[in-house]
């Protein structure tokens, strides 16, 4: 459901209620007044037809017929009529109820009445009857009373007018408890949004009736998940950095021991042997073994030089990278795929095909280009056991495109953690996030191996 039509039905159910007790009370007021009206019309007639007998049955003594028509006169029935009851002298023996509670605002209501029409005890009609004894004469006068309709007329406004006011007062507060239960779910989803600020990622909102806050709803759950697998992808990300620092000392530590560590021992060789040579033999035969040592020295030093300067290169490649073009960018990317090639002896064959177009390259871009294609290459060398690699880079105006896919072993047991256990995968993935480009996996192709593919921007805000 959604919440307008939540809110909608909530509140028309509501107002319907409301119409129907104020239609209930309004038609009950007005049955008791019909019937009101109805018995006092009645007990007007009655009256009537008494006050004619009196007068025409000229009785001697009419004093109970008399008493008992003044006493039938203060019936509530002719609240809205005065009667006189007057002696010869014109004097008030009785009359009925005259000031029968005549409220404030009845009072308040005459006034304003008053000033706008005339007053409405002016020419009111009046009927009267003269009942006459031996000893007295009584003259009974009947006429509207409008003072008496319109405190009436006031206490009925007023009592609907306290009706409205106390259902207009439900209305609302039916309708802020209808709004505080349909928004106290968007409360809780922004409470969740605050945990979430937080790095609070436990929390699990409820599913609601309403669409619109249920669909609110699993999208904060959503990102509640992919919140704490990011989490954990960069816990991962950082116990493998870590890592792969102490691989990286560890093969620097080999390479160093393993070339560099020989060529020195063969300096050293070299170097007893001159001062051996010196010690033992006569000038003539110390001239040319001299040249030969000496010659090999050099050849060690300078193969010592060549090994320092590859060693920097792959530890700080953009080193090399400062101040070239693209075509500079791309010979050490062909560089580095040949060199690959030398080391295999040829037992891997490594196609490339490379065109960086003109745009001139950040040194970022150019850095993790050259980065992800090392890394993939050493994943390839490490685990593919492939024969065959194929490495495509090209761009279009917004976009580098760059894949590298082998006719290797492929990851059988792939998922979607795998990126972040080992295989380089996530250090690839972290350089790409940040520079804002995307790393697309494909873990087994169909003529066997892996597929890596990349859409790198050609340039980024430094």
């Amino acid at each position: 459901m959604k919440l307008n039509q939540y809110l909608g039905r909530r509140i028309a159910a509501l107002a319907l209620v409301l119409l129907s007790i104020f239609l209930t009370v309004a038609i009950t007021q007005a049955t008791i007044s019909i019937q009101r009206e109805k018995k006092g019309t009645e007990q007007l007639l009655l009256l009537s037809q008494e006050l004619d007998h009196l007068r025409q049955a000229e009785l001697s003594d009419f004093t109970p017929q008399l008493n008992k028509l003044i006493a039938l006169s203060q019936s509530d029935e002719f609240r809205h009529i005065r009667i006189y009851f007057k002696d010869a002298k014109g004097q008030i023996i009785a009359q009925s109820n005259p000031d029968r509670n005549i409220s404030m605002a009845g009072n308040l209501l005459n006034k304003l009445f008053a000033l706008t029409h005339q007053s409405p005890t002016d020419d009111v009609l009046s009927a009267s009857w003269v009942i006459r004894g031996p000893d007295k004469t009584i003259t009974v006068y009947i006429s509207p009373d409008p003072a008496s309709e319109l405190n009436e007329a006031t206490a009925s406004l007023f009592s609907s007018m306290l009706m409205l006011i106390a259902l207009t007062a439900t209305l609302y507060f039916g309708v802020k408890l209808t709004l505080a239960k349909a928004l106290n779910p968007l409360k809780q989803s922004l409470n969740q949004l605050q945990q979430l600020a937080q790095n609070k990622y436990d929390g699990v909102l409820k599913e609601s009736d309403i669409s619109e806050v249920k669909a609110v709803n699993v999208a904060i759950n959503e990102l509640s998940q992919s919140l704490i697998k990011l989490d954990n992808s960069r816990q991962m990300l950082s116990a493998k950095l870590i890592s792969s620092q102490e691989d990286e000392r560890v093969r620097i530590s080999r390479d160093i021991h393993d070339e560099l560590g020989q060529m020195i021992a063969g300096i050293r060789y070299n170097t007893s042997y001159l001062q051996k040579t010196l010690e033992s033999k006569s000038k003539g035969e110390i001239f040319n073994d001299v040249l030969q040592a000496i010659g090999d020295i050099s050849n060690a030093t300078k193969n010592i030089g060549e090994e320092l300067k590859r060693i920097l290169k792959e530890l700080r490649p953009q080193g090399n990278l400062l101040n070239l073009n693209n075509e500079s960018i791309k010979k050490l990317l062909i560089d580095l795929i040949e060199g690959w090639q030398a080391t295999t002896s040829n037992a891997c064959i490594f196609n490339y095909s490379i065109d960086l177009g003109s745009k001139l390259l950040q040194q970022n871009i150019g850095l993790t280009l050259f980065r992800i294609t090392q890394e993939a290459l050493t994943n390839i060398a490490k685990h593919a056991q492939a024969s065959l690699v194929d490495i495509q880079i090209h761009v279009d105006q917004h976009f580098i495109y760059w894949s590298v896919c082998d006719n290797g072993t492929g990851i059988s047991d792939w998922d979607e953690s795998t990126q972040q256990r080992g295989n380089g995968l996530s250090g690839l993935q972290e350089r790409l996030w940040s520079i804002g480009g995307e790393l697309t996996i494909t873990p087994k192709l169909e003529e066997g191996g892996v597929g890596l593919s990349a859409k790198l921007p050609l340039s980024t805000l430094s």
